[in-house]
């Protein structure tokens, strides 16, 4: 599974991060990824970039459910959404049926400070991915994402495999 953890940038060839001794293929755990966060407050999207830091993603943000619809149109889907589960405009069930219709779906994480066992099993059932409880958890919401991640690319693997 690949890990979140922060900490130096390793290379598998041994050389220097920077320096190009030969072409390396990289592992999921050292391409980077692109999340979404969507939420109407800043300090999520914030909490979010400081506990990945150090991890191998881009993150984008949006503050309402429209700005975010507007970043799934313009071609490729992020790796995983971050959503938190009320939006200004509407809820985190939209964004799950607004990532259905991408060709390539991204993982649904949804955030809440009422996360319940109600919500939890709304949101597995409906078939997104898990849910963060907010005041975020840094070892939760690394442990969360790096599977989430492990899980779309084990997908994206079968698909390009025609299986």
């Amino acid at each position: 599974m690949p890990t979140l953890e922060s900490g130096a940038a390793h290379r598998a060839d041994g050389a220097k991060p920077g320096r190009s001794k030969r072409t390396v293929r990289k592992t999921p755990a050292q391409r980077a990824f692109w999340i979404l966060s969507v939420s109407a407050s800043a300090d999520d999207h914030r909490a979010l970039r400081h506990i990945l830091r150090d991890a191998p993603c881009h993150i984008s943000v949006a503050s309402t459910l429209s700005n975010a619809i507007g970043r799934l149109s313009r071609g490729k889907a992020p790796s995983i959404v971050v959503c938190e589960s009320q939006l200004p405009d509407g809820t985190w069930k939209d964004m799950f049926h607004q990532i259905a219709q991408c060709t390539e779906p991204s993982i649904l994480i949804v955030t809440s400070r009422l996360a319940d066992e109600h919500l939890w099993a709304e949101v597995l059932n409906l078939g997104a991915y898990d849910v963060l409880s907010k005041p975020f958890s840094e070892r939760e919401v690394r442990h969360v994402l790096g599977s989430a991640w492990e899980r779309r690319e084990s997908a994206m693997r079968v698909h390009a495999a025609g299986v």
